[in-house]
């Protein structure tokens, strides 16, 4: 076979090559589960890891908690968004949950995003969240459904760096970690976190080496254009139309009147669109979905 042929070219080298990017994944989840310390995260697996190319596009993601995915991508778009790659350097990492300013569901559910470097450049992002057991707020395990306002949450964490170059900002860790009521839990747990994303890194770095890396960006590329193709056969396979359903949240959590919330499939062709007017308006309570929920 010829050694120059670019993997992805081929259903074979393609698939073995989605199944490596999974792999990383997969080893950065069991990592991160097995080395927390706090029981949402060892315990409850509430928690997601998820690998991105230069562009902020997901290429993996864990068999973990779906609504995160969402997160992680509004996360990875806020760190390139205030932190522009040509500014980034080998072992950084940044860390973020800001439903409003990076992305997030919720604030209990902390990113922590590092850039995989090779030959001096950005090729890959890796990322994690975990959802902590208290960030602060009104009430203990910041979740609270009467909360008027996302400052009763808990502390908001926009795009931030927390590691140059591999070395903790032991300032914003102790800022971020003081405003929760277990901040040895939290600073032991965001720890964890950068330690996982390093091993995303080694095995990227390597699966770049073993590679290359102009081969690796081919094989990115093929990999998700067969997505989409995959994506757009299953809609075809539909029948065309609208297809509509509607459910009731009890109330918004300040009491009131149930909460319709609606949702319209239009099918046509190969495009599929989810329109979700006559969804309830923005609740006074803390049961409001961010953009990132319906991802």
């Amino acid at each position: 076979m010829n050694a120059k042929v670019v993997p992805g070219s081929d259903a074979i080298r393609l698939e073995v090559f989605s199944h490596r990017l999974l792999s990383v994944t997969e080893e950065m989840g069991a990592h991160l589960i097995r080395a927390a310390f706090s029981p949402n995260i060892k315990e409850r697996q509430d928690c997601s890891v998820a690998l991105f190319d230069a562009k902020g596009r997901m290429l993996a993601q864990a068999a973990h908690i779906p609504i995160h995915l969402g997160s992680l991508l509004g996360g990875v778009d806020a760190v390139l968004e205030n932190y522009p790659a040509g500014s980034m350097r080998p072992g950084d990492a940044f860390i973020c949950n800001d439903a409003y300013l990076a992305g997030g569901t919720h604030l209990p559910d902390i990113a922590v995003i590092s850039p995989v470097f090779f030959a001096g450049e950005v090729k890959f992002f890796v990322a994690c969240l975990g959802h902590h057991a208290d960030v602060g707020g009104s009430v203990p395990g910041s979740i609270s459904p009467t909360a008027g306002s996302i400052f009763e949450e808990g502390i908001r964490i926009p795009a931030t760096q927390l590691v140059r170059a591999g070395a903790f900002d032991e300032g914003v860790l102790r800022l971020v970690a003081q405003n929760t009521r277990e901040p040895e839990d939290r600073i032991l747990d965001i720890r964890v976190q950068v330690a996982t994303n390093e091993v995303g890194v080694a095995r990227m770095v390597e699966l770049i080496t073993q590679t290359g890396a102009e081969a690796l960006d081919g094989s990115v590329e093929a990999l998700l254009a067969y997505t989409e193709r995959r994506m757009r056969n299953r809609i075809r396979a539909l029948r065309d139309g609208r297809y509509s359903a509607t459910v009731y949240m009890d109330n918004d959590g300040l009491a009131g009147d149930p909460l319709p919330i609606v949702a319209t499939a239009i099918v046509r062709d190969d495009s599929l669109v989810l329109d979700f007017a006559g969804t309830g308006a923005q609740s006074r309570g803390a049961f409001n979905v961010m953009p990132s929920g319906v991802l």
